[in-house]
């Protein structure tokens, strides 16, 4: 199963919920736990078609996965490659948004 980021949907995670992702970090890969799929009912963000490069890219709504890590370390807003066993590598933008007495939680927004 590979997931094209730019046309992903949230269907497309839902039956990931509780796999393990692992994040290239330096020192070591932290490994997170896809906790949520939140849908912005609400959205407007791209209702339309867009044309990025040449591609036709179709109507998504808004959408977010939310994921459960390890307290410490803490990993920056910023770009990483996520590997998944079936999804292979994954080009996401984490930021951290909650600490948890046990767990750190991270958002990745797709829109």
């Amino acid at each position: 199963m590979t997931i094209d980021i730019a046309a992903a949907a949230p269907e497309d995670f839902d039956s990931l919920i509780g796999d393990i992702f692992a994040v290239d970090s330096r020192p070591d890969p932290v490994r997170l736990v896809l906790d949520n799929v939140k849908r912005f009912e609400g959205s407007s963000i791209r209702d339309n078609e867009v044309e990025i490069d040449g591609r036709i890219l179709p109507p998504r709504q808004a959408f977010a996965l939310t994921f459960e890590g390890p307290r410490e370390p803490q990993l920056d807003s910023q770009m990483f490659e996520i590997r998944h066993p079936q999804l292979g590598v994954l080009r996401l933008f984490l930021s951290p948004f909650r600490q948890d007495r046990t767990c750190m939680l991270y958002e990745a927004v797709f829109n």
